[in-house]
């Protein structure tokens, strides 16, 4: 396993004696696998960012649709329209606004 602290990168070891997990220090690593476990580090961070970055669009996405929802009732209503099932119907007459 390999861990930075610091400015610096240290390799451990865990194994198991008697069912518990043992860490064992190796010593310092200047080596590719260090800068690849940074540069994995690295994209699990962006990709968490994108996700909420994806999250919050999603959310106004939302509230947008939403909001053109209402406004194309309320067209509707002011046309002498309603919605039901997926269907646009007149209004009868004596429930229309005059």
């Amino acid at each position: 396993m390999i861990v930075k602290k610091g400015s610096g990168t240290y390799v451990y070891s865990t194994q198991r004696v008697n069912s518990k997990p043992v860490t064992r220090y190796i010593g310092k690593s200047t080596s590719p696998q260090a800068k690849a476990y940074e540069r994995s580090q690295e994209q699990k961070k962006q990709h968490r960012q994108r996700e909420t970055e994806i999250t919050q669009l999603d959310q106004e996405v939302e509230h947008a649709l939403k909001v053109i929802k209402i406004t194309e009732r309320a067209y509707l209503l002011l046309a002498g329209f309603y919605e039901r099932k997926s269907q646009i119907r007149k209004l009868q007459e004596e429930h229309c606004a005059q």
